[in-house]
């Protein structure tokens, strides 16, 4: 592994893991579940931005994994989102479905508006 990449990656996945935290503790309702969702949402739109700016435009890898596995990927947080699904749950007696339904759909739908407007701006800046 090139040491530019594996030093992109880590200090985009330090600060991608300091953004979620401080979004988690500004978020402070007794929906504690809506951080996640937010921070899952947001991060996805930025994921498919980066990716459709860097398909129109840039060719420096290095970067692309610094912002996408390293500021994205410490950012959105799968695991927290697992937990989260099973102790909303235990907790609600059930009602699961319409936090599954809102942060796949959301993180899909965010993921496309963000690679669609990625793309839309490297083209406008870089146009082939």
């Amino acid at each position: 592994m090139h040491w530019k990449i594996a030093a992109a990656v880590s200090v985009g996945g330090a600060i991608g893991t300091c953004l979620r935290y401080a979004i988690n503790t500004m978020i402070t309702t007794e929906s504690w579940f809506n951080a996640t969702l937010i921070v899952n949402c947001s991060g996805s739109f930025l994921l498919g931005m980066i990716s459709g700016w860097f398909l129109a435009s840039s060719k420096r890898e290095w970067i692309r994994l610094g912002l996408g596995t390293g500021l994205c990927g410490g950012y959105t947080t799968m695991s927290t989102f697992a937990g989260e699904s099973v102790r909303f749950a235990t907790e609600t007696g059930g009602h699961l479905a319409p936090y599954l339904f809102l942060s796949l759909a959301g993180g899909l739908i965010a993921a496309a508006v963000g690679f669609l407007t990625g793309k839309t701006l490297g083209e406008r800046r870089c146009p082939q």
